[in-house]
């Protein structure tokens, strides 16, 4: 949590010790995500079953900081949702996941309207939730990592004061999410754990209110 809050005054020192060179907005989208398995025991078995994408979204600030040789630096703050699917011997169960994200990209401008970045992606982990099944109810999150880092990379387009990119993020830092759900036939309960690093694919267009375009 502590890492969260310097990555929100970095942010802020930005803004305001940088403002002539700076352009900031709103900017949102989808994401297309992906987590790691998820492990299923009884106390008498194992299971492992693999993640299924599904689609998220994300919404959030954008600073954009121009330096020479059609360089800058992109610090955003995001609030992402997202979602993954694990299906198994008919059931469906599904991750939902809440974050508040805080990338610091490099990127290069290429021909006026073309972008292409990459870096560090920080994430603070707000809200973990599994769905119940068919045969699991009451499923409770008990333990779950809340900071994790992650890297980006990715290609966009600028027209004006409107922009659109897409990027590819890979989680860097191991993370896991432990669960207990009830059964109904009411024998021992079971124990799930899921891999919380992601892979994912995210869109976002985004809008911009500085000096500069």
């Amino acid at each position: 949590m502590k890492n969260f809050f310097l990555l929100l005054a970095l942010f802020g020192a930005l803004h305001f010790g940088h403002a002539q060179f700076l352009n900031w907005g709103v900017k949102g989208g989808i994401n297309y995500n992906s987590n790691g398995d998820l492990r299923a025991t009884d106390f008498s078995d194992l299971t492992r079953i693999g993640s299924g994408e599904e689609t998220g979204y994300h919404l959030g600030l954008l600073a954009e900081i121009k330096l020479p040789l059609f360089l800058y630096i992109r610090p955003e703050l995001i609030y992402t949702h997202t979602e993954s699917s694990y299906s198994s011997g008919g059931e469906r169960t599904r991750l939902k996941m809440d974050k508040i994200e805080a990338p610091v990209l490099l990127g290069f401008r290429v021909l006026k309207i073309g972008r292409f970045f990459f870096g560090p992606s920080f994430q603070y982990i707000v809200n973990t939730d599994l769905s119940p099944t068919e045969t699991l109810d009451k499923i409770r999150n008990i333990d779950s990592d809340d900071f994790t880092v992650s890297g980006q990379v990715g290609i966009g387009l600028n027209f004006g004061r409107f922009g659109a990119d897409v990027r590819w993020e890979s989680g860097f830092t191991e993370s896991e999410a432990d669960f207990i759900g009830d059964s109904f036939d009411g024998d021992n309960p079971v124990a799930l754990n899921v891999d919380t690093s992601h892979q994912q694919f995210i869109l976002s267009f985004y809008w911009k209110f500085g000096r500069g375009k």
